[in-house]
């Protein structure tokens, strides 16, 4: 998964996103160079989600359901 700046720059490049125990271990790259590897507590998590906002969280599994019907297209080359 990569995430891009408003001017379509590359930030992050996220490669995995595991659990350790109670935390969620992300690693990627930074910039396109920098290799990171981020550990995101529960209490984090718990502020992600404050930060999203109840109508966005619903919205969520539609989100993902578009997401995954472009990702399937894209798959069958009919982009």
């Amino acid at each position: 998964m990569k995430m891009f700046s408003k001017e379509g720059v590359e930030m992050v490049d996220v490669k995995s996103i595991t659990r350790d125990g109670e935390r969620l271990v992300i690693k990627g790259k930074v910039m396109g160079a920098m290799a990171t590897t981020i550990l995101v507590n529960p209490e984090d998590c718990w502020q992600a989600a404050r930060l999203l906002g109840v109508n966005l969280i619903l919205r969520l599994p539609m989100i993902l359901f578009r997401g995954w019907l472009t990702a399937r297209r894209k798959a069958r080359g009919n982009g």
